[in-house]
């Protein structure tokens, strides 16, 4: 089944992420940067468990509750982007060894085991990078981070409306 509007929504966050220097963004199954091609992907769903546990983690480690977890989520990548030049190494294989064992110990994982292993994840070396360069970045900038959502929001709600999707978006 073609998803309608994928190119546009694509475009729409792409001129969002471009001021970070991020070549492009791209709809996927899940959030990542890619450092070779200096891309972003993300989904369009929030209500996954592991995006509400991102959320509580966020407030639980930084104090900070955001306004648009999709501009988080979207940040926290950037993250990747911006804060990470330091990841390299003994410390590189660590997280990468780290999530390795961390995605194969989610396969069997009851739903009490994966948000500990969620936790372990996201306080990875390159992983709490991002984060805490993304609340920095919020907590510095509520208004771009506002103007951020407004640019992406009308995208959001054709690209919902042309797939038949009834979801809210963005905190709303």
């Amino acid at each position: 089944m073609a998803v309608k509007g994928t190119r546009k929504l694509n475009k729409a966050i792409s001129a969002v992420l471009a001021p970070f220097g991020i070549a492009g963004a791209k709809l996927s199954d899940e959030y990542s940067y890619h450092y070779d091609t200096e891309k972003i992907y993300y989904k369009v769903t929030e209500n996954a468990i592991e995006d509400i546990w991102f959320l509580e983690f966020i407030e639980e480690r930084f104090g900070y509750k955001p306004k648009y977890p999709f501009v988080m989520s979207l940040l926290h990548e950037v993250g990747h982007h911006e804060a990470n030049d330091e990841i390299e190494g003994a410390l590189l294989d660590f997280c990468l060894m780290e999530k390795q064992r961390i995605y194969e110990e989610m396969e069997t994982a009851d739903e009490e085991e994966s948000k500990k292993l969620e936790w372990q994840y996201f306080n990875l070396p390159d992983e709490i990078m991002a984060t805490a360069w993304a609340v920095n970045f919020s907590k510095n900038n509520p208004d771009m981070i506002e103007q951020m959502w407004e640019k992406m929001r009308n995208a959001f709600y054709k690209f919902y409306n042309a797939n038949g999707l009834n979801i809210a978006v963005g905190g709303e």
